[in-house]
C-alpha cells in the first residue's frame, strides 16, 4: 500500500508569528521611508544640488523671496535654503569678481581660484542700523586707536585684543559719515583664504551679504560694482 504524504498545515501559533514578522517588516520600511521623506523635505536642495560636472547654463531660476523676485542664471546659483514648508530663507550665489551679464557662463568648483570669486547670500534683513550707526554705536567702543589710511583708499581700524572683534579689521570710506563698512578676517577661513564681508540692504525686508578675498581689498570698488550690476539684473521688487 502506497504511503500517502500529507502536508502539515501551519499551526495557529506559526501563522501568528508570520503575521507579526510581516507587520514588523512593513513597519520598518514605513519608518525608513518616513525618515527619508522628512529629511529630504527639510533639505530639498540635496535632491537638486548643482553638480560641478554639469554644463554651465544661463537659464534663469525664478525665486520669490519676501518682497522680491529673483531671476538667477543657473551657473551663479549655489543653493536655495528652505524651511520644511518650502519657504525660502536664504539664496546663495557664487559670482566671478568681474562678472557682467553678457559674459560666458562659468561654474565655480573645487579647482577654481577663489581669489577671483565673490560668495553672496540673500537673507532676511536682521537690522535697520546704517553703517554710520554700526560704526558709532557698536564698533567705536572696541576700536584700539585712530584709523589709518590704506592703499585701497579706505580707512582701516584695528580692534582691542580683548574685544569681541579682535579677529577682524574694519575698513570704511569715511570717518565721520561712512556709507560702507567692510569687515576682513585676520586669519584664513575654512576655504583657505582670508575673506572680507560686506552687507547691504536690498529692501526693508531683504539684505545681501557678500564675501570676497582679502587680497582684493584694493579692488573693493570693482567688487561693489559687480554686486550692483548683479542686483540690477537678477532682482525685482514685487509689484514694480
Amino acid at each position: 500500500m502506497a504511503r500517502q504524504h500529507l502536508s502539515k498545515a501551519p499551526s495557529i501559533k506559526e501563522r501568528s508569528m508570520t503575521a507579526i514578522s510581516l507587520l514588523l517588516l512593513i513597519g520598518l520600511f514605513s519608518a525608513a521611508g518616513a525618515i527619508m521623506a522628512y529629511y529630504f523635505l527639510k533639505n530639498p536642495d540635496i535632491l537638486f544640488a548643482r553638480k560641478t560636472t554639469q554644463e554651465p547654463t544661463k537659464v534663469a531660476t525664478h525665486l520669490k523671496f519676501e518682497d522680491g523676485e529673483f531671476f538667477i542664471p543657473g551657473y551663479l546659483l549655489s543653493k536655495v535654503k528652505r524651511t520644511t514648508l518650502r519657504r525660502i530663507i536664504k539664496i546663495s550665489m557664487t559670482i566671478p569678481i568681474n562678472w557682467t551679464p553678457d559674459q560666458a557662463p562659468v561654474l565655480f568648483d573645487g579647482s577654481s581660484d577663489l581669489s577671483q570669486w565673490i560668495l553672496a547670500a540673500v537673507k532676511q534683513r536682521q537690522s535697520l542700523l546704517s553703517d554710520r550707526d554700526r560704526l558709532t554705536k557698536i564698533y567705536r567702543h572696541y576700536i584700539a586707536g585712530p584709523a589709518s589710511s590704506h592703499s585701497s583708499g579706505l580707512y582701516r581700524y584695528r580692534f582691542k585684543s580683548q574685544s569681541p572683534y579682535a579677529s577682524i579689521e574694519l575698513f570704511t570710506d569715511n570717518l565721520q559719515n561712512p556709507t560702507l563698512i567692510i569687515r576682513c578676517e585676520m586669519q584664513s577661513s575654512t576655504l583657505g583664504t582670508r575673506l572680507c564681508t560686506r552687507q547691504m540692504p536690498i529692501s526693508s525686508r531683504l539684505q545681501i551679504q557678500y564675501k570676497f578675498p582679502r587680497s582684493q581689498i584694493d579692488h573693493w570698488q570693482q567688487v561693489h560694482q559687480t554686486m550692483q550690476n548683479l542686483l540690477k539684473n537678477i532682482y525685482r521688487r514685487k509689484g514694480v
